[in-house]
């Protein structure tokens, strides 16, 4: 009986130490897979930093400054004005007659066709009465006063000089188309009879040359301007009634003959004004 249970006993201490060596085993398998995983995870950055790096992208070009748009360079165009004119014309002939230097208004407007050239468009008017000598207009009698009125208006070329960026300096020429117009007056007669003559008007072409000068008091906008013209009248395009020889009734009921007025000879037109510029 002690031997069997003797027996039993090595049996057991046996199985004991082959489950702790199967144990030991395991342990062991364990920690050298764990230490080849390991190895394996510590192996895989040094393959990722043998890698080829990406290459860098090329640096950020500056800035560039703020782009400064400036306003478009200013172009003349048209200059329309307009200012006191001091008219003067002269008669041709010797009748007697004077006609008077007269104050009326100007008016133009100046296109230009190129940066040396412009065309002006120009308007000129008068009006003012005049003492007739006596005797004028082969009448025995004091005519007193006549109402002398004029306009013209025409077209003239202007080469243009640009002394600096407001001043400018011009001449000119060209033609132009007008009207005189005289009015009605009473003769006295040496008796103390007095009679009326009437009214008489005329037309002339006219041709004008002249000198000018202007400077922007207002850059762009606003200039003031000055010009002398010098105007011949070509004889043959001078017509109407008041060149010619008209009639009248006297005091006593005779007619008689009034005489013409005189042609103009030439003239002269200066004119001081301001002119906005567009």
């Amino acid at each position: 009986m002690r031997a069997r249970v003797k027996r039993l006993e090595q049996r057991r201490r046996k199985g004991r130490r082959t489950l702790a060596s199967a144990a030991a085993f395991t342990l062991a398998l364990g920690g050298a897979a764990g230490t080849a995983r390991g190895a394996g995870a510590t192996e895989v950055p040094e393959a990722a930093d043998a890698a080829p790096q990406a290459p860098e992208p090329p640096p950020r070009p500056k800035e560039l400054p703020p782009l400064e748009i400036g306003s478009p360079p200013f172009t003349r165009h048209i200059d329309i004005g307009g200012g006191v004119a001091l008219v003067h014309r002269i008669p041709s002939g010797d009748t007697g007659v004077r006609y008077p230097a007269s104050v009326g208004m100007g008016l133009w407007a100046r296109v230009d066709i190129t940066r040396y050239l412009r065309a002006s468009l120009y308007a000129v008017r008068t009006a003012r009465d005049f003492n007739l000598p006596s005797g004028a207009l082969g009448l025995v009698g004091d005519p007193g006063e006549v109402e002398f009125y004029t306009y013209s208006f025409g077209l003239r070329l202007m080469p243009t000089w640009h002394i600096t960026p407001r001043a400018r300096a011009w001449v000119a020429a060209g033609a132009g188309w007008g009207r005189l117009e005289l009015g009605r007056f009473s003769v006295m007669a040496p008796g103390g009879g007095v009679f009326p003559v009437r009214e008489r008007a005329a037309s002339f072409v006219e041709i004008p040359l002249g000198l000018g000068a202007s400077f922007d008091v207002v850059p762009r906008w606003l200039a003031v301007e000055i010009e002398t013209t010098g105007a011949f009248y070509p004889d043959i395009a001078q017509r109407g009634r008041a060149f010619e020889e008209g009639q009248a009734i006297d005091a006593a009921g005779r007619r008689v003959t009034v005489g013409p007025y005189p042609r103009f000879a030439g003239g002269f037109v200066t004119t001081l004004g301001l002119s906005l510029v567009l």
